[in-house]
């Protein structure tokens, strides 16, 4: 089981120095101040902080200084504050652009000699809170946010962790200001994720899907595909999706944190797998704790807005697992921001790693990091870790139809990015992936990519 120690663990989230090394001025307090706060110092420039309003304390403390305030205070660094922060409702106003050394910002501090030239705090909230997708969205035939609702992706900077990239800036400003002060030293993380959507292409259906797909293949004159079947079906030849031992023993030697998402429900349009009830997926579980790879749900395509359901499949993977079920990424990425995360932190559920698009490669919330999920209608940060991935195999596969030299391409340029900020470069693949058996030219570029971006 993957308790939230052994999480923080895997992450990195843990704070070195538990001792406050920067103090912050701050005439308001509220909620998303501290959310923010925690994300930029803690889980990425890797320092404790403290924040208060008493002046004298501030202005006679030895630490690094920050004034989020109007007020001109000697010895401090300055941000100028926008009003989203001490805010306690939703407002459907999208912030304004400004484009500026070949880069985008938000909540731009348009006066002269008024400290950091915008509102880094603002701008990192609107994006990791999901404020966008609390607000109003046109979603997409699944009922997703989807690549063009994005904000960054309208402007076309999706493809760069840009909320990362100005906490960089802002990092290196507070050197040059604090010219005695130095930040921990990081390294770029890589987490392998996969979705398992079907645990195998041929075998363990049970006699009559087996022949009720024969009888298909035939109909369409696939034979290439009905001589397939029944080789694997007859032990002649490995099943295609039969990945698990391979990609397992390949992350544990590279020494790469690996999760599987299962899928757990079968017979539905979106749904279709190896009967949860059979043993098979006991046989894979087995192997795959024996290579100390994580397991996790893959809620069907319904569950996202059923309750019952989502409790129904959680338990059968418990059972069939063996361990509580900590991690979850949404089949299809079906995902409501006001729902869903209700619905895992009701269940025990201390990760989702659905923060993604299905149709494009990208930044969904602008950043590599994990973040926590904020709750509006409560206005506090909740107990449940989101983990970002920035590349899919099925946004190559399905929507951009990419050859897989193009697509080993833009990884590893997003991987690049990545590893300027010292964040996580998490991926997603499907065991249909691993072999040609579908999409031609893509059975190698797992482990391509993941080779390279060993060298990194």
């Amino acid at each position: 089981m993957l308790t939230k120690q052994d999480l923080n663990r895997v992450l990195n989230l843990n704070v070195g120095r538990q001792e406050p090394v920067c103090l912050i001025y701050s005439d308001f307090e509220s909620e998303r101040l501290k959310y923010v706060f925690k994300f930029v110092f803690n889980h990425v420039l890797g320092i404790s902080c403290s924040v208060t309003n008493d002046i004298g304390l501030f202005e006679s403390s030895p630490h690094l200084k920050i004034n989020y305030s109007v007020k001109e205070i000697k010895g401090a660094f300055k941000i100028k504050p926008n009003s989203l922060l001490s805010e306690n409702e939703i407002y459907e106003t999208r912030p304004a652009p400004c484009f500026k050394n070949n880069s985008l910002y938000f909540f731009e501090n348009s006066e002269e000699n008024q400290g950091f030239h915008f509102d880094i705090f603002s701008a990192v909230f609107y994006f990791i809170s999901r404020y966008e997708e609390w607000q109003t969205f046109d979603k997409d035939i699944h009922g997703r946010f989807e690549a063009k609702s994005s904000l960054l992706y309208k402007h076309q900077f999706h493809l760069k962790p840009l909320v990362d990239l100005w906490i960089l800036e802002f990092k290196t400003e507070l050197e040059s200001f604090f010219e005695n002060f130095k930040f921990p030293e990081k390294k770029m993380k890589i987490l392998s994720t996969l979705d398992v959507d079907n645990l195998y292409a041929f075998k363990r259906k049970g006699i009559v899907r087996s022949l009720g797909a024969t009888a298909r293949d035939i109909a369409k004159l696939d034979f290439k595909n009905t001589i397939n079947r029944i080789l694997v079906l007859c032990g002649s030849k490995p099943d295609p999706f039969d990945v698990y031992e391979d990609v397992s023993a390949f992350c544990r030697q590279q020494n790469i944190p690996l999760f599987w998402f299962f899928l757990f429900r079968t017979g539905t349009k979106y749904d279709r797998t190896v009967n949860p009830q059979s043993p098979a997926f006991k046989e894979v579980f087995d192997l795959l704790k024996k290579n100390k790879a994580h397991i996790g749900l893959h809620p069907s395509y319904d569950s996202s807005l059923e309750q019952q359901l989502f409790e129904q499949e959680i338990n059968l993977l418990r059972v069939k697992s063996g361990e509580a079920v900590s991690c979850v990424r949404q089949h299809f990425l079906r995902f409501d921001i006001r729902t869903t995360p209700l619905l895992m932190i009701k269940n025990g559920v201390i990760a989702d790693f659905t923060m993604g698009f299905a149709s494009s490669p990208g930044f969904r919330a602008g950043t590599s990091f994990p973040f926590y999920y904020y709750n509006f209608e409560k206005e506090t940060a909740e107990e449940l870790l989101f983990m970002p991935f920035c590349v899919m195999d099925g946004a190559f596969t399905i929507y951009e139809m990419t050859e897989p030299h193009s697509a080993l391409k833009t990884m590893l340029e997003m991987a690049y990015e990545v590893k300027k900020v010292k964040g996580f470069f998490v991926s997603v693949f499907h065991e249909r992936t691993f072999s040609d058996h579908l999409y031609q030219g893509f059975g190698t570029l797992y482990k391509n990519l993941h080779l390279k971006l060993k060298e990194l």
